[in-house]
Order: structure tokens, then sequence, then C-alpha cells
């Protein structure tokens, strides 16, 4: 892969990301986007990538999957890539996976499994999710603070995912440490030792389905499988795929969620007196700080010009969500959290024929997650400053590390 500037290119020659991207993405987004759509980000583990920053050009660049490829492409198949999403494009087995396939295959797979997530079967939840949000914070209402991550962001998405799919609560807490562990694999074995255990735990799973079959997610898969609809490689990569796909994005979606209206306390205090604005309020949270960040990964097949900058053949293709959420050729006032914001076409779930499969499951939490919190506790504050919050290391999926509160 080219490591030159190309005719047109906005600016002069690869950047790498500022030290404080991890904790604020937004103000190297609005650079990037006011000199050009297409830049060239050297990524800290080394790898060249080209990041396209405008809402209109990611927006394009979803719907052709033809030259915007999630199979890997032949030029970069062998490139050392320390992140988590690029890790399980290198893994044999992980490249079934349908986010990593394209059509015909990706059509197949996602038909298998759609009906899992229409909206009849995903609003028939709302009741146990609710239930779940209760049962959590009955428990946490006796203590004296709370680290909403670990105590209710992270338990709350994971037990519903693993109802709607056939796993035992008993493989909760063990499967969600896997998942932590393999999007915070600080070295690529890292993100090798942690696939192979998670791939270890969902053949278990299936094997167990297989045994014993239930009202489930990962039973119709077992049996599409046994009727020649899933290849052998393809059914734990589905499952894979399926049990860890939500798992990361809506623990920031809640955890993230809540701090930016603690951060906003205008807002806030909106959502407290009219709570009929919290699916909106959740969409807005979705575009203004998504847990995708910077977006999600392409590979191009083919030399492609963007806003006068030349993409060469299989380069490796960010397209940047989050920025595209602060395009102001798109969106009023970007930079301002606005709860009651009615044009919203956000891209928190991406687009095309990979738009997230379970945008309306992540919806149903934020909203029963959030309001419910604020019902039950409205004047929750914070126990530290909001300024000592932290992130993670940046590993293109945002999480905060704590965020300790009184449930008041």
């Amino acid at each position: 892969m080219t490591t030159e500037p190309q005719q047109g290119c906005p600016h002069m020659g690869p950047r790498s990301l500022p030290p404080a991207f991890g904790e604020d993405p937004y103000t190297f987004f609005d650079e990037l986007r006011a000199s050009g759509s297409v830049h060239q980000i050297r990524l800290p583990d080394g790898t060249m990538s080209w990041w396209v920053t405008r809402y209109q050009d990611i927006d394009a660049a979803l719907d052709d999957w033809q030259t915007f490829s999630s199979e890997v492409h032949h030029a970069v198949a062998d490139a050392e890539i320390q992140n988590s999403q690029a890790l399980i494009r290198k893994d044999e087995t992980l490249r079934y996976t349908m986010i990593n396939r394209n059509p015909p295959d990706h059509s197949r797979m996602r038909k298998l499994v759609v009906r899992a997530f229409s909206a009849t079967r995903i609003d028939g939840l709302r009741p146990r999710i609710q239930e779940l949000a209760d049962e959590l914070l009955d428990d946490l209402a006796q203590r004296p603070s709370v680290d909403l991550v670990e105590d209710y962001a992270f338990p709350l998405p994971v037990g519903v995912i693993c109802e709607l799919l056939g796993v035992p609560r008993a493989d909760i807490d063990y499967y969600g440490a896997l998942v932590t562990k393999l999007v915070g694999a600080a070295t690529p074995q890292d993100g090798k030792d942690a696939i192979a255990e998670l791939k270890d735990f969902i053949g278990k799973k299936l094997n167990d389905k297989r045994a014993n079959p239930g009202d489930d997610v990962f039973t119709a898969m077992v049996q599409a499988a046994d009727e020649g609809l899933l290849s052998e490689p393809e059914l734990p990569a589905m499952g894979l795929q399926l049990l860890t796909a939500g798992h990361e994005t809506s623990i920031y979606m809640i955890s993230g969620g809540v701090l930016r209206l603690l951060e906003n306390p205008d807002q806030l205090a909106k959502l407290r007196e009219d709570p009929g604005l919290v699916p909106a309020a959740v969409d807005e949270l979705l575009r203004y700080d998504p847990p995708p960040v910077p977006g999600v990964f392409r590979y191009a097949t083919r030399d492609v010009e963007i806003d006068g900058t030349t993409i060469p053949e299989g380069a490796l293709v960010i397209l940047c969500l989050a920025s595209g959420n602060r395009d102001t050729d798109k969106f009023s006032c970007p930079e301002k959290l606005d709860i009651t914001r009615e044009d919203n076409p956000h891209m928190a779930f991406g687009g095309g024929v990979h738009y997230c499969l379970g945008a309306r499951l992540a919806r149903l939490e934020g909203e029963i997650a959030i309001g419910t919190l604020l019902r039950r506790f409205p004047d929750l504050e914070p126990v530290v400053p909001l300024d000592q919050i932290r992130h993670r290391p940046l590993n293109f999926l945002q999480r905060l590390e704590s965020l300790p509160v009184r449930l008041r």
C-alpha cells in the first residue's frame, strides 16, 4: 500500500492520531473534515489506513460494497493489524462471519437470522428487558455508590442477548470477560488468544443445542447447519458474531449516554421533565457519541476517487461514522447534544447491506436502561468530577473505564 500523498490529497502526507484522540476524537474529526473528506492515517500499530470523514461520502461508500469490501483484500490479507476489528479479519474461521462477507453469502446468512431480530420479536422482549433492569437497580439501590459500567451497563445487554440466543445465565460472566478480553487486546497475540477461547466457548454452546434443542436462536442456527443452509465454518462464526456484536457497543451506549447527559445538565433536565423524550434522546446520544470510533473497516477493491483523492486498490479504508455524525453539511449544530432533534439520520448503526441487524434491540435496551435509571433515581450524581472519567485505551470501540455514581 502506498504511503505517498495522492493527487488532490488535502494534506501533505500521512498523519498519526493525536495523543488526545482516545478522550476527544471529535476535535480531530473536525480538523480532517475542514480540509477534505479523505485522509491517510497511520494507526497506532503502524498500519496505514485511509479515513473517509464526510457524511455524504461515507453514506455512498456504505452502499457500495463492491468497491468498499468487507472481505479482506488480497493486498492486505497478511497485514499485522493490532486492533480487534482487524484481527478477526485475519482469523480463518471468523472470516466467515456476516460482517466479513459480501453478497450473496452475506445475504444468505443474514436471511437465516433476520426473523430473530424482527420488530415483533424484539418488541416482545420489552417486558423481560424491563424486568432485568429493575432487578439490577433493586440490588444497586442498596449501595452508597455504584459503577454504572460494570454494575449496570455491562450485565443488562449481556443478559438480554444471552437469553435471546439461548446461552445459560450461569455462563454470562465468563462470556462477558472473554469479549472484554478480545476488544481490549493490547497485542495481536492477546487478540488471537481471546478469539480462540471465544470460539471454544461458542462451539460448546452450539453442541449443547444440538443435543438439547430449545426455542432460541442458537438452536435455529444448528438446525440450519444440519439442513445444509450454513457451512461447517459458518456456524461457529455466525454464533460468535451474534453473541458479541452488541456487547461492547451496548455497554457504551448506556454508560456513555448517561455520562453525556450528566455533562449536559440542561438536556438531562428536559429528559427528567418529559420521559417521552427518551427514544429521541437515545438516538441523539448515538449520533453525538457513538460506540464505534472512528467507524467501520473496509478494503478498496479498486482505485477509487473521493473528493479529489485517489484511494488505491487494496487500501484499508475506515468509514468514519462518528465523524459523519458531526458533519455540519448534514446536521444543524452537530457539536451540541439536543435530545429534541427531529431530523436525525445518524450513522451509528452503519448502512447499506451491513446495516446493524440488532439496531432495534439496541435502541430498546437504551430506552429501558436509561429511562428506568432516571425514573427511579432522578437525582443520581457522579461520585467524581466528570473530567476525571476516562476511556480505556483506544481500540476502535469506546468504553469507559468506570462511571461511579450515587443513585439518589
